[in-house]
């Protein structure tokens, strides 16, 4: 039964390749160069090109103490990756290998502090792209409380070469961070 099933899912999949090609306007049945349904036809070039699907992350595993001032966040994991993504010479980031816009997204955990602060620390990290916030400015700033995950997404033109990172700071120098991931998926040129 699963091989019937398979199969005829095989074929409704020729049959959608044959008319969205155009390959016969009356289908025949047979085998065309696309799809094998001998209408006679041939394949037109895709008017909506591919344009590739660029990704890549990086997870850390390691506990973590930032200081006060801003510095990079440390990864020691790397995959999956594409082959126009790869992770930076520092291991810290990955550089896009062409230009489009990217989807980023980072999560950082909190390690908890022994005891439960009525002040609340925090600590604060960004998404950067060639060293810097990825729009020049605080709003990739984001902030993860004591005990707590904080999950940022932004979208942003990146031109091949930039590398994406992250970079982190903590306003209660105890506080730390563990689990944590950065990721980036191409959604067009």
């Amino acid at each position: 039964m699963i091989a019937f099933i398979y199969q005829t899912r095989e074929d409704e999949i020729m049959a959608d390749k044959c008319n969205k090609y155009h390959c016969n306007p009356n289908p025949c049945g047979g085998g065309c160069t696309h799809c094998g349904c001998n209408c006679g036809g041939s394949e037109p070039a895709d008017p909506t090109p591919d344009p590739g699907l660029g990704f890549g992350s990086l997870r850390g595993t390691t506990i973590e103490v930032p200081g006060a001032e801003l510095e990079s966040m440390p990864f020691n994991l790397a995959g999956p990756l594409s082959d126009t993504v790869t992770v930076s010479q520092s291991g810290n980031g990955l550089v896009v290998g062409e230009s489009g816009v990217y989807q980023i997204s980072l999560s950082v955990s909190a390690e908890a502090t022994a005891e439960p602060d009525a002040d609340q620390p925090y600590l604060t990290a960004l998404i950067t792209v060639n060293g810097d916030a990825a729009f020049g400015d605080i709003s990739t700033y984001f902030m993860i409380l004591n005990r707590s995950s904080s999950t940022f997404v932004v979208q942003a033109a990146l031109s091949a070469g930039d590398e994406v990172g992250a970079g982190i700071s903590s306003n209660f120098l105890p506080l730390g961070y563990m689990n944590r991931s950065l990721s980036i998926v191409k959604l067009s040129n």
